[in-house]
């Protein structure tokens, strides 16, 4: 595990080097915390990849809901999306032949916008969030989602709004067989901090092993 920078951008880096498959994983809105470093860790151990988390706040981790909401609002999200790119750029340069992408809540989101604006990711995996005025139709890469439906953040991941979106991709011929919405979770019901939902345990469970299986479809 180390702290890196790479072509100025600061990553907290994770797993094998040399590694055939590599994955990003971006953080809620919170920060890059100690719950986003242990999430990349174990998507490098489960995948015997190397990881990355871009530090998108540079630095800056929000511990109360106001605070993380004024970070995210806040955010330059096209310097974001180059973040990530640069990040494709140092997994491949470390001997990546395939990158996937993950986030959670506003990671989410910029995992779904990446999936339209970094043609040179292979797979994502999409927790509970959509950006605004995403399109569909534009969808690059082969994609998997999980929302909860007890989740009521209105226009970004409530229930009304994943139904939506899969339908849009239903809609665009893009494949929602991997589009999963579980019934008992919340918003964020991946993080097992639960600083501000309930964690689901069990939806947590079951989300993460799909996404294992999906990368390893994917990238290995």
């Amino acid at each position: 595990m180390a702290n890196v920078t790479y072509e100025g951008v600061p990553y907290f880096v994770t797993g094998k080097e040399g590694s055939k498959a590599g994955v990003i994983v971006i953080q809620e809105w919170w920060g890059l915390n100690e719950q986003i470093k242990k999430t990349t860790q174990r998507y490098a151990d489960a995948l015997g990849s190397l990881a990355v988390s871009p530090d998108l706040y540079r630095g800056k981790v929000a511990t109360e809901a106001d605070e993380a909401n004024h970070c995210m609002s806040t955010l330059d999200w096209p310097r974001a999306i180059e973040d990530i790119k640069n990040a494709v750029k140092f997994l491949k340069s470390k001997g990546a032949e395939k990158v996937g992408i993950t986030g959670f809540c506003m990671g989410g989101a910029l995992t779904l916008a990446s999936s339209i604006n970094v043609p040179e990711l292979a797979a994502g995996v999409v927790f509970y969030g959509v950006p605004p005025n995403a399109d569909p139709k534009q969808v690059k890469i082969p994609l998997q989602f999980h929302f909860g439906d007890q989740d009521e953040s209105k226009g970004f991941s409530d229930k009304e709004t994943a139904d939506k979106l899969k339908a849009g991709l239903k809609e665009a011929g893009k494949d929602v067989s991997e589009f999963y919405q579980y019934p008992d979770a919340d918003h964020a019901f991946m993080n097992e901090e639960a600083p501000a939902y309930p964690y689901n345990p069990e939806a947590a469970k079951v989300a993460f092993d799909r996404s294992i299986s999906f990368f390893k479809k994917h990238l290995l």
